[in-house]
């Protein structure tokens, strides 16, 4: 076995090591704080705008509610899922076919795929006419890793910008530790499949 494919192999199983962690563990995490003093005065302008306080007693009213003060901010939502999380969570709400192709994508192509260049760069005696890495470079067309990786990259950007969109709700997406791992698979395995396939 030449030395370029006995990397290419190490390199794989390292990839297939990162892929696990990559698909259990949280890829994004998002959080969503209310600022509580511009929700206070949103409510105070409300109420006095309301025209449920009879007029004899605005003033009244009006000074009570002015010397409220509140502030601070309150974590209204905080989410974090993994690919498989997500995958199930999109089971269980009926969206069974993007919850498919999720895992198919995912996790049964990249498997797959890994499991034909292991064959065709070890097991060579079996496959002297190339047919198993022919299959799976075919499989690597398939293999939508890399567009996951782009597509929580553009979801960070996205909740991210949401930051600017309103004073009253900020969004904070932070990239979760599955995410890392998956992107080291997605580098590691593209580099691997290269070197076996040149050796």
């Amino acid at each position: 076995m030449a030395l370029k494919t006995k990397i290419g192999a190490l390199l794989l199983i390292v990839a297939y090591l990162l892929l696990v962690p990559g698909l259990s563990l949280p890829i994004i995490y998002v959080t969503s704080t209310l600022d509580k003093s511009i929700l206070a005065e949103i409510s105070k302008d409300s109420l006095l705008t309301s025209g449920d306080i009879p007029p004899f007693m605005m003033q009244l009213v009006s000074g009570f509610i002015d010397s409220i003060h509140i502030s601070g901010t309150e974590v209204i939502q905080k989410t974090s899922n993994s690919i498989l999380g997500t995958a199930e969570i999109l089971w269980q709400d009926g969206n069974l076919l993007v919850a498919v192709l999720i895992i198919v994508f995912s996790v049964i192509i990249p498997v797959v795929k890994g499991g034909l260049l292991v064959i065709s760069g070890v097991f060579i005696i079996e496959n002297k006419d190339g047919k198993v890495a022919k299959l799976a470079n075919g499989l690597s067309k398939w293999s939508m890793a890399d567009v996951f990786v782009i597509a929580l990259v553009i979801s960070f950007l996205g909740a991210n910008a949401s930051n600017t969109s309103s004073e009253l709700i900020q969004t904070k997406a932070e990239f979760g530790e599955g995410f890392y791992f998956f992107l080291g698979y997605c580098i590691l395995s593209i580099f691997s499949a290269q070197l076996m396939k040149r050796a």
